[in-house]
């Protein structure tokens, strides 16, 4: 009886992982009303759309539809990223890391009327990503003025 017990815990068990490492792995994406889904409660994930949060990144600010195509053009020449969704107004690109190969999402959704580009970028899956998505952010913002400039 006590095996039995025991062996209806496991399976309890990794019953109850599997299905949080699955609603790990399926992300909440896309944009409703110039917001994006709210990033989880993990801290892998940074957004300008959580103004309250410490999970807030600054939009990226653009001036013309043209900086916009060039922000996702750069965006799509950072290594291991590729398109997964694109519409006139929003990008989703998935970026895999360098030896994990774990994907990332990152989205911008671009608001002509208010010239800027909102961000959202967020592992899919684990708990900590030591920051991987701010400065995947931040290194498009530096190459994007960087460009700008030139």
């Amino acid at each position: 009886m006590i095996k039995q017990i025991r062996l209806i815990a496991y399976a309890a068990t990794a019953l109850f992982a599997g299905t949080q490492l699955i609603a790990c792995s399926t992300p909440q994406l896309g944009a409703s009303k110039g917001q994006f889904q709210a990033c989880p409660s993990a801290p892998h994930c940074v957004s300008s759309t959580e103004k309250d949060s410490d999970k807030y990144i600054a939009p990226i600010a653009v001036n013309s539809a043209q900086d916009w195509q060039r922000l996702q053009q750069l965006l799509l020449t950072m290594p291991r990223t590729e398109v997964a969704a694109r519409d006139t107004n929003y990008l989703h690109a998935v970026s895999s890391t360098a030896i994990m190969r774990y994907k990332d999402d990152v989205e911008l959704l671009y608001s002509p009327t208010q010239n800027k580009v909102d961000v959202r970028s967020s592992s899919r899956i684990g708990y900590y990503d030591f920051d991987v998505n701010r400065e995947r952010v931040e290194t498009l913002r530096a190459l994007f003025t960087a460009d700008k400039n030139d």
